[in-house]
């Protein structure tokens, strides 16, 4: 019996050990976070801001007037009437294909039907004498028409042996030499009108009615950061692509100092309606996480005096120019932490410097 009650005394000692082993813990680690200075931060205040809606997209240039020029007629080349990069004008000659052979036809025919006109007229003039049938005016008619026809083929020929540019425009690398023997179809260089130019996009069909014909757009490219080409949409496409559910669209754009290229690619905007006033913080005011985007807002303590840092959930909206539209969570006035939450948890007590902003 002394023996039990000496090992049911023994339990209760080590027990009341070790509650009061874990509760001075308990009360060393709130002293310690007590303890802990206060972080330093840097605060904006939430704004009431204008804001026109905007869609940012990808784009790509295409030629307005934009053909690669190719060869009709098989033979060598006699001529080159043009140097690779080029402005060349409507109808300069390009490329002479050899025509000796077609030439010395055109002459023949020519001459045959210079024949056939005489023998036509001659018989025109037998004919209201009397003197010949109706038949004989009619043959010599058709002769002459068909000699016409010779000559016509003859010019087509020659023609399309004389490969010409068919628009004003910029001529790239020559693809073909002279004495060079061409077929049907062969390249001989690209001819592109670079002014102005075709820019070409696509948007979500939820946004399909915010889009019209008429509407402002700027482009940027990589190649020139600091420029905005600007142009006006010019038409849409009748149908939603399947695939993607997106709606192609086609502005124009002007490219009068020729900086821009055909097959270029670049950052567009579209300007929508404006959407009047927003509440707007600065995008290094939000934390992202996976169950909610959140802010620290900035609240001083009743008891202490000293300013904490509240832990608050917000429902961020398009973000522009280091800005982020805020569409609930916060009122305009509010103070947030803009730098150095990182460093905070809720309910960190905080010291304000904004001498140094992100």
């Amino acid at each position: 019996m002394n023996k039990r009650l000496v090992a049911i005394a023994l339990l209760i000692i080590l027990v009341a050990g070790l509650v009061w082993h874990f509760h001075s813990k308990n009360l060393m680690g709130k002293k310690a976070v007590h303890a802990m200075p206060p972080v330093t931060v840097s605060t904006a205040v939430a704004k009431l801001d204008q804001f026109s809606p905007e869609i940012h997209v990808v784009g790509s240039l295409q030629a307005i007037k934009g053909v690669t020029v190719a060869s009709q007629m098989s033979g060598n080349i006699t001529r080159i009437g043009f140097r690779s990069g080029q402005k060349v004008s409507e109808g300069k000659l390009l490329v002479q294909v050899d025509d000796s052979t077609e030439l010395a036809q055109l002459h023949s025919d020519e001459a045959k039907l210079d024949l056939t006109r005489v023998q036509y007229r001659r018989s025109k003039a037998l004919y209201v004498r009397h003197a010949v049938a109706r038949s004989d005016l009619d043959i010599a008619k058709a002769n002459l028409r068909s000699a016409k026809a010779a000559v016509e083929s003859d010019y087509s020929v020659l023609n399309k042996l004389a490969v010409r540019a068919p628009f004003t425009g910029k001529a790239g690398i020559r693809q073909v030499s002279l004495g060079q023997y061409v077929t049907p179809g062969t390249a001989i260089v690209s001819l592109q009108e670079w002014n102005p130019l075709h820019l070409e996009f696509t948007v979500p069909q939820s946004d399909m009615s915010k889009v019209h014909d008429g509407q402002k757009v700027d482009f940027k490219v990589e190649s020139f950061p600091n420029k905005v080409f600007q142009g006006k949409i010019t038409a849409l496409d009748s149908q939603i692509e399947a695939t993607t559910r997106n709606l192609m669209v086609e502005a124009i754009l002007s490219n009068s100092d020729y900086a821009l290229r055909p097959g270029m690619f670049g950052n567009v905007t579209l300007y929508l309606k404006h959407g009047g006033s927003v509440l707007m913080v600065p995008n290094t005011a939000i934390s992202y996480n996976t169950y909610g985007d959140y802010v620290y807002l900035v609240e001083k303590d009743k008891k202490s005096g000293q300013l904490i840092a509240h832990q608050q959930s917000v429902k961020v909206g398009e973000e522009r120019s280091g800005q982020v539209v805020i569409l609930s969570g916060l009122k305009p006035g509010q103070i947030v932490v803009s730098a150095g939450e990182i460093k905070l948890h809720n309910g960190s007590t905080i010291v304000v410097n904004n001498s140094i902003q992100p």
